[in-house]
């Protein structure tokens, strides 16, 4: 009924022997399919080759689809779920399927990553600048992606740099913890996929409003420490990034 939402057809199919967690089930799939595609299809007849233009949905990109395993019923079956359309993703997960993230590592991983981002965008960049906004945010990638498991101690002596910044931490994570489900999380083990997924998300880029973009290195953070510098410059009134470098590189 919302104008957002696409019709299609849906499907719905019994399905055995499907495995998760090591363990073989049986299991519903439910898929919906919003694009038909043109195909040709070929005949052969006596002395030429017809060809038929046909419609039919795509199978290498399945616009939305869930597999419901038939395993931990009294808690609530495991789903795993897939949309390409991410416009209308909480129509499908939520409105239509009726499922809830899963409380793993994936889960506190990328949940916890998450405040990390929207701490940074709203305590060190007000407080320091853009620059140690992104360091920050390096940093933190970086602590999950050496360490199996998060502690949140060490995380803070060694993400944060700043020391007045700890105790806006702790405080920010009073505030917002109930809107990640964070709030009584120190320690868990840390999912290598979701901290992948976390950096491909995060800018690494300072814009300014001159229209020069000045881009940090994810992989050598330590660059940006020793070469790059801000300043004010009195006569001019404006602030300046100040980079040093031997020769440039060619692309």
């Amino acid at each position: 009924m919302h104008p957002h939402i696409k019709s299609g057809e849906v499907y719905v199919a019994y399905l055995e022997n499907l495995q998760i967690d090591n363990e073989r089930v049986d299991g519903i799939g439910i898929f919906k399919s919003e694009l038909k595609q043109d195909f040709l299809q070929f005949e052969e007849g006596e002395n030429q080759l017809d060809a038929m233009l046909q419609q039919g949905v795509n199978l290498n990109k399945l616009d939305k689809g869930a597999l419901i395993f038939n395993v931990k019923k009294e808690e609530g079956y495991k789903v795993l779920s897939v949309d390409s359309n991410r416009y209308d993703a909480r129509y499908w997960l939520e409105s239509f399927l009726g499922v809830e993230a899963f409380e793993d590592e994936n889960f506190f991983t990328k949940k916890y990553l998450k405040f990390c981002q929207d701490f940074a965008k709203d305590v060190v960049l007000p407080a320091e600048d853009k620059k140690e906004e992104v360091l920050f945010m390096n940093r933190a990638v970086n602590h999950f992606a050496k360490n199996d498991l998060f502690e949140e101690s060490a995380f803070v002596n060694e993400v944060i740099d700043n020391p007045d910044l700890v105790p806006e931490f702790k405080h920010y994570k009073t505030e917002q913890a109930p809107k990640y489900k964070i709030e009584d999380l120190t320690s868990f083990p840390i999912a290598n996929t979701a901290v992948t997924a976390a950096r491909k998300k995060i800018k690494n880029v300072i814009e300014l409003d001159t229209n020069i973009q000045i881009k940090m290195d994810f992989i050598n953070p330590e660059s940006a420490e020793k070469f790059v510098e801000k300043g004010w410059d009195e006569e001019k009134q404006m602030y300046y990034y100040l980079v040093y470098f031997n020769k440039e590189q060619k692309s």
